[in-house]
C-alpha cells in the first residue's frame, strides 16, 4: 500500500509564486490553499527521491516546511474535506453524496488532482461558466475536470481539456467515466509555446500565475497576428500581486469582469469584436467581491 507524507508550508510574504512554481516542478496534481499555508501529499516513492529532496530545500527557503508521515485514516479525513458545492445550476459532489435534485449533477473524486469544487476559484469559475451562452471551451490544466465536466453538463461543446499531470489526467478520466461525459483530454504543458492547442472560443484557466502569463503571451500574439484566438478567457486562482502580470500579457484583450473572494481573484478577459480597435492592455475596471453577482459584464 502506499503511504504518504504531508507537508505543510507556511510561505513568507512575497514568496507565493515561487513557492507554486516549485510545487508545479514536482509534478503534483494538487494540494490544498488555505493562504499563507499550503498543504500537499508526497508518496513515501516521491518523497525519498533526489529531485524531491532538492525541491523541498528550495521550499525550506520561501517559509517554514513541515512533513510528517500520515497515520491511518486521513483518507477518512480526505473524504470528510470533499463535500458537495452548489455554484448556480451546478452541483459537484463527490460519490459517496447523494445528488441534489433540480441541479446539474457533476460527480467529482478526487484522489490527489486539484478541484473539489469548494475552493473559491473553482466557484468563481463555474459561476462564469454559468452564466455563458454555451460554445466551444479549452480547460487548460484541468486536474480532476471538473470545470470541463461542468461545462459540458451546461451545453458546452466541444470540450478540450489538458493537463501536464499524466496522474491528473488519469483521475479527470475516471470522473468523465462517472458521468458519462466526454471531453477530449491530452497531455500539455501550458508554459510551453511550441505545443499546439487546439481553437474554442472561452478558455478557462485555474492554474497558477505562470501557466496563464504563458498562455496571455500565447493568445495576445494570436490577436496581433490576426489568427485564431479565444473570445474569452477566464483567469482565476491568482492572488492580488500577479494580477498586474497576468494583464499585462493579455495585450489586446479587455478586462470584462473582475471577482474576488478572500485573497482569490479571477478575471474574464474579451477579445475585441471583428473590426472594434485593439487596445493595448486589459483596461481596469472596478473589482467586485462579496455578495458580487459574477458573470454580468462590467458596465
Amino acid at each position: 500500500m502506499t503511504r504518504f507524507r504531508r507537508c505543510t508550508l507556511e510561505v513568507a510574504e512575497g514568496r507565493y509564486d515561487e513557492a507554486v512554481d516549485v510545487l508545479l516542478g514536482l509534478g503534483l496534481g494538487g494540494w490544498q490553499e488555505r493562504l499563507p499555508v499550503l498543504t500537499f501529499w508526497l508518496s513515501d516513492e516521491t518523497y525519498a527521491s533526489d529531485a524531491c529532496s532538492r525541491a523541498l530545500e528550495g521550499l525550506r527557503a520561501l517559509g517554514r516546511l513541515y512533513c510528517e508521515r500520515e497515520e491511518g485514516g486521513w483518507e477518512r479525513q480526505w473524504r470528510e474535506f470533499h463535500h458537495p458545492v452548489t455554484t448556480g445550476n451546478v452541483t459537484v459532489r463527490p460519490p459517496w453524496a447523494p445528488p441534489l435534485l433540480g441541479t446539474l449533477d457533476v460527480i467529482i473524486d478526487v484522489g490527489m488532482a486539484f478541484g473539489t469544487g469548494s475552493h473559491a476559484s473553482t466557484r468563481q469559475c463555474l459561476a462564469v461558466l454559468a452564466a455563458l451562452p454555451p460554445s466551444s471551451l479549452l480547460d487548460a490544466g484541468t486536474g480532476t475536470g471538473v470545470l470541463a465536466l461542468a461545462a459540458m453538463r451546461l451545453g458546452f461543446a466541444p470540450v478540450f481539456a489538458f493537463d501536464s499531470d499524466p496522474d491528473a489526467l488519469m483521475i479527470a478520466e475516471e470522473n468523465a467515466r462517472r458521468n458519462r461525459l466526454w471531453p477530449l483530454l491530452f497531455g500539455a504543458d501550458a508554459t510551453d509555446p511550441a505545443i499546439e492547442l487546439p481553437h474554442a472560443e472561452v478558455v478557462v484557466a485555474n492554474i497558477a500565475a505562470t501557466p496563464i502569463v504563458a498562455l496571455g503571451r500565447r493568445y495576445s500574439a494570436a490577436l496581433g497576428a490576426g489568427e485564431e484566438h479565444p473570445r474569452l478567457v477566464i483567469a482565476a486562482g491568482l492572488i492580488e500581486e500577479q494580477l498586474p502580470a497576468v494583464l499585462a500579457a493579455f495585450g489586446g484583450y479587455r478586462r470584462r469582469e473582475s471577482m474576488s473572494e478572500g485573497e482569490w481573484h479571477c478575471v474574464v478577459l474579451e477579445a475585441p469584436a471583428p473590426g472594434e480597435s485593439r487596445s493595448g492592455e486589459p483596461q481596469p475596471d472596478e473589482s467586485r467581491s462579496g455578495e458580487s453577482q459574477p458573470g454580468v459584464p462590467d458596465p
